[in-house]
């Protein structure tokens, strides 16, 4: 039973040795930062400096800045838990303090992804099949996430667009955030 133990152990640690090289190369990432196995950053601008990731983190989900805009800016020991999202199309982006807790099943966003036209988002989704996310803004909404210092948001959160969370704040499990949460703010489940 241990050397099975040895060997889930060690294979654990050679995908995070894996996740983290793929992720260096999508993103600037401080020393001592992982990633998971489920781990993944779909950095579809192409630059670098636009996913920033401070030091001792542990990262498990995905992130994502779309192809045309998006910042995703994130602090020193900062965890995200398996299954979490963060995806940015606004120019100012998301930006994440430090000692952040980001349970599983979590979701980001700074953005609508698609056009609310029903027309408009077809016509999106067919280029984007087609050809690839747009360079070029294709009219979705999108507005900055800013979260503060030692916020825990629990499993199965949603965090929306254009909001502000102040230091302290526990987002609990379940909860959808549309407005700004004070400093050491709760908000209850949905």
């Amino acid at each position: 039973m241990r050397i099975f133990s040895t060997v889930l152990a060690l294979r654990r640690r050679l995908w995070s040795w894996i996740a983290t090289g793929a992720a260096r190369e999508s993103a600037i990432i401080g020393d001592r930062t992982r990633f998971g196995p489920a781990a993944e950053i779909f950095n579809i601008h192409g630059d670098r400096s636009r996913v920033r990731i401070g030091t001792d983190c542990v990262l498990d989900g995905h992130l994502q800045v779309f192809a045309h805009e998006g910042r995703i800016e994130i602090g020193d020991w900062f965890y995200m838990g398996a299954g979490s999202t963060i995806w940015s199309s606004d120019p100012v982006g998301i930006k994440i303090g430090k000692g952040v807790l980001v349970s599983s099943g979590v979701a980001i966003h700074d953005t609508n992804s698609h056009p609310m036209d029903p027309e408009k988002r077809f016509a999106q989704t067919v280029a984007i099949f087609r050809t690839g996310h747009p360079r070029t803004d294709p009219g979705i909404r999108s507005a900055p996430v800013i979260i503060g210092d030692d916020v825990w948001i629990g499993t199965g959160a949603m965090i929306m667009k254009g909001v502000t969370i102040g230091d302290r704040a526990v987002i609990s499990a379940r909860a959808i955030v549309r407005s700004d949460v004070p400093p050491d703010g709760f908000v209850p489940p949905a």
